[in-house]
Formats: C-alpha cells, sequence, structure tokens
C-alpha cells in the first residue's frame, strides 16, 4: 500500500508537516510512504483560456502540477494537512484547485482512494473556510475523504500535544481500517449530509443549502435543538457524472464565446483606452 502526504504550509517542520509525518509514522511499516511539498512546486495560476476543454485536450501550461498528478494516481490513499491563512487555506491548495479544470474528464483515475485531511490555524474563531477548501480540493480530484480534523495551533510545534497527535494517528488508521470509527471536525456542529461541508446557508424560511456541493435540505426543530433534512439524492457536483457534466456545459460556455467574440471584443474595446495602471519601474 502506498500512502502520499501533502503538505501545504511553507513552514519547515511546521504544524501541517508534524500532523502529515505523525500520521504516516503510526502506519504498519509495510506502508510505502511518501511526501510532497506543495509551496515548493512550481505551479502557475490557471489562465482560463480553456484550451484543455474538450476532454482529449491537455492543460497548454508545462509545468509541477504534472508531477504531481502523477504521484497521486500511483499512491493508494492520500493524507493533506493545510495552514489557515486569512480563514482559508494556503495559496498553494487555492492554485492547484484552480488547475483541476483540467483534470475534469480524467477524474476516474483517482477515484475511490480514501483521504484524510487536516487543517490547522492560528486565532481561536479564524479557523474561516479551510477545512472546506482543502476537502473540496480532495473531492474534486474524486478521493474518498473518510475524516478530517481541525486544530488551533499557531506556532511551529504547538501541534505536539498528546491528545492532538492521538487524533492525527486515528485518522489515519481509517485509511487501512474499514471499521475505524470516524473521525471528523464537523461532528459537533451542523453539517451537510452529503459532502460533510459546514458552509451552510440558511433561509428565513427554513430552507438550507450547502454553498460547496448545492444539496438542498430544510431545518427542522426537534425536541433538543435543531436538525437538517437533506434531500436524499444529494447533489453529482463532485461525483464522476457531475464533474463530466461540468465540463460539458464549460464547453459550451467555450463553444458560445467563439461564436460571439466579433461582438464581444466590439463591446470590450472601448474599456481598452482606459489606461490607469500602476506598474513599478523597470518591470
Amino acid at each position: 500500500m502506498k500512502v502520499l502526504g501533502l503538505v501545504a504550509s511553507p513552514r519547515k517542520l511546521g504544524n501541517s508537516e508534524i500532523l502529515v509525518k505523525e500520521m504516516l509514522a503510526s502506519l504498519p511499516a509495510e506502508v510505502d510512504k511518501a511526501m510532497i511539498h506543495l509551496p515548493s512546486l512550481q505551479i502557475e495560476a490557471c489562465k482560463a483560456c480553456y484550451a484543455c476543454l474538450p476532454e482529449d485536450k491537455n492543460c497548454m501550461i508545462s509545468d509541477d502540477l504534472a508531477f504531481l498528478l502523477e504521484r497521486i494516481k500511483e499512491a493508494d490513499a492520500v493524507i493533506l494537512a493545510s495552514a489557515c491563512y486569512f480563514l482559508g487555506s494556503h495559496t498553494s491548495i487555492k492554485t492547484i484547485t484552480d488547475r483541476l479544470i483540467a483534470v475534469m474528464a480524467n477524474s476516474r483515475e483517482f477515484s475511490g482512494k480514501k483521504c484524510v485531511t487536516a487543517t490547522v490555524y492560528g486565532i481561536p474563531g479564524w479557523d474561516g473556510y479551510a477545512r472546506e477548501a482543502v476537502n473540496n480540493f480532495a473531492r474534486f480530484l474524486h478521493l474518498d475523504v473518510v475524516g478530517d480534523m481541525q486544530v488551533q495551533a499557531a506556532s511551529p510545534g504547538e501541534v505536539v500535544e498528546p491528545e492532538i497527535l492521538a487524533t492525527a494517528r486515528k485518522l489515519a488508521n481509517q485509511l487501512i481500517d474499514p471499521a475505524a470509527a470516524p473521525v471528523s471536525a464537523a461532528e459537533a456542529v451542523l453539517a451537510c449530509q452529503v459532502c460533510g461541508s459546514s458552509m451552510l446557508q440558511v433561509r428565513p424560511s427554513g430552507q438550507v443549502r450547502c454553498s460547496m456541493c448545492n444539496a438542498g435540505g430544510e431545518l427542522k426543530a426537534d425536541g433538543e435543538g435543531y436538525t437538517i433534512v437533506f434531500e436524499k439524492t444529494g447533489h453529482r457536483r463532485f461525483s464522476q457524472e457531475g464533474m463530466a457534466e461540468h465540463g460539458r456545459l464549460l464547453e459550451e460556455v467555450k463553444k458560445s464565446y467563439i461564436a460571439n467574440r466579433q461582438e464581444l471584443f466590439r463591446r470590450r474595446k472601448p474599456y481598452d483606452a482606459y489606461d490607469w495602471w500602476v506598474v513599478q519601474e523597470g518591470k
């Protein structure tokens, strides 16, 4: 069995790296272990050129993304940890996620691999949407997110506490033991029953929408508080079918642009005369 640890934090021996290493170290000796430091990869931002559409096309950018995806394909399971920066995940997670449009048609190559995630935030109450961003990264690759943890730890090394490390080991055990008790940071809150996200929008009518997977539900009061009853079918956003559908929709967007680009150019042209850009000298 091959387990790949992905670290999304620039700090050497930071809390994210420590958690990944603790999880890998807790796995049996016969497990093949490897790690990749995401901030060290040279991965460019998506150019929104849609050259990767339709599915028989590849991304036009030649960088380290291909290396990363190949390592994930080779793995049987994935551990992903990220630091939280201003309520979100580390920049590397967002940059890579934006490029995943290029692999939507090949998502079946990643499907079914178990994944656990950890997010580390520094200030109490400032965990934001980092957990959801990290889990969405995994789900857009069709990794099976079987558990996650959130830790409030600002300084490097603060996660080295018996209780935190024990949780990390339990999380890692979910990768190899199908009967392991689930570990999730969303256990203590109302969360989406489809994708596990805590990013829920509640309307005054009591209707609930998950802003991550788009599943709908209804908020209901019971004797002890509130529960959410979600649609049984949920939403296909993270499924292979849902990703394929998204790809087809983007192809239609691309075709529409090509068919109307002369008119769109005419609309845009007047704004080209506004030249208020500020640039550094010598750039």
